[in-house]
Formats: C-alpha cells, structure tokens, sequence
C-alpha cells in the first residue's frame, strides 16, 4: 500500500470521526438545553400548554382496550421489569461472556441512573397528574423515571450491540425496535395520567445528557478488566 493511499485513509477516519464528534456534541448539548428550558419554562414558570395540548390528543384514543395495552407496555419501564434485566444483563456479560469491564458498566449505569432520578424528583417535588387512570401510584412527578429509566436501559442496549460483532442490518433493526419501545413506555406513562408530557420529554433528555457522559468516561478511562 502506497503512502498516498495510507495517507488518504487517514484523512478518511480523522473525517468522519470529526463528523461523528461534532454530531454526538450537537445532541448532548441540545439534549441538556432542552432539559433546562422544560424546567425553566414548566416547572419553574409553571407553564403547562404543551401538558394540556398532549393530554387533549390522547383523550381521543381513550378505551379499555387501549388502556390494557397501556398497561402492559409501561410496566416494562418500572422496576418490577428493569431491576432484573439489569441483574441478568451484567449476569451475562459477567459469567457467560466473562466480560468483567462491560458487567460493571452496565452495573453503573443502572445504579448511577437511579440515584440521579430519584435526586432530582427531590429537588423539582412536582406533583402528578390529579386524574389518573391508575390508582397507587406514589412519588414525584418530573422527571418520568420510567421514561428516563427506559431510554437508559434501551439505550444501553443500544451502546452494547453496536459496540459487539453483528450483522449491520441486525444492529439498525434492533435500534429501531429498542427505541421505539422505550418511546411508547414514556407514551404511556402520559396516557395513563400519571406523568405530563414533559415529565417524560425531560426524561428523555435526561437520559441522553447522561449516556453520554457515561460512554464518554467508558472510553476515556479505560479498566484493565478486559475479556479474560
């Protein structure tokens, strides 16, 4: 191979790595803009048109059916579903694949989430939607944890197969399918009125301000915990 033909190689990477940064910055800071504008503009200014605007829209596909439906979906986004997949998830990568650096990053991800969404419920102390279609549900209303805990989890998953040997076609596929699925928990957590549309945007934004710095520090800070 030529030294021209190396060099162009080169300038081809440092190109598209260049585009690639440029694109993951632009979402993480547009991601963290939009977290603070919902808080400043929702919470703070108690400005609640878009809340109203979505539970109006969704009044009109109200049924037993669809709330059964519901139902099911956003229990994929409470603990009684994520506390075992992520045990299973780092029981995976920690006894089967014997990948003991990805085990506690998917261990940290999962316990670091947690505690940031449960702090800042604390802080914010914004109260739930006054007319539930469910009964017994507890705690503070912004963010949604089970939009930001979704994202997270999915989003994870997402990290995780595009970071392993599959089929490319297979990657955009279950990429498609995870983050839809994770979008219609957080749908239907404002469905079900126990969340206001930008309880759930804000999680999603939370969610991406922090995989980001996640993925940042797993590749900047290396473990010497590789495959054995």
């Amino acid at each position: 191979m030529s030294a021209a033909a190396t060099g162009e190689d080169v300038q081809k990477k440092v190109k598209k790595f260049s585009w690639r940064f440029l694109i993951v910055v632009g979402v993480f800071v547009g991601a963290a803009l939009l977290f603070a504008a919902i808080t400043d503009e929702i919470i703070l200014e108690n400005e609640n048109g878009l809340d109203v605007w979505a539970f109006h829209r969704l009044a009109n596909i109200v049924s037993p059916a669809t709330t059964r439906l519901m139902l099911i979906i956003t229990f994929f986004g409470s603990a009684y579903f994520l506390f075992p997949a992520y045990i299973l998830l780092v029981s995976y990568f920690l006894f089967f694949k014997k990948d003991t650096r990805l085990s506690l990053d998917v261990a940290a991800v999962g316990l670091t989430s947690t505690g940031i969404l449960f702090w800042l419920k604390n802080i914010f102390h914004r109260h739930r939607p006054l007319d539930p279609l469910v009964h017994s549900v507890n705690g503070f209303s912004f963010p949604s944890g089970h939009s930001f805990s979704s994202f997270t989890f999915f989003g994870l998953l997402i990290y995780i197969i595009w970071n392993h040997p599959l089929n490319t076609s297979l990657r955009w596929v279950l990429t498609i399918f995870f983050l839809l699925f994770a979008a219609s928990i957080a749908l239907s957590r404002v469905y079900l009125h126990v969340h206001f549309a930008s309880d759930v945007i804000a999680g999603l934004c939370l969610c991406i301000v922090w995989l980001s710095i996640s993925f940042w520090v797993f590749q900047k800070f290396p473990r010497k915990l590789d495959k054995a």
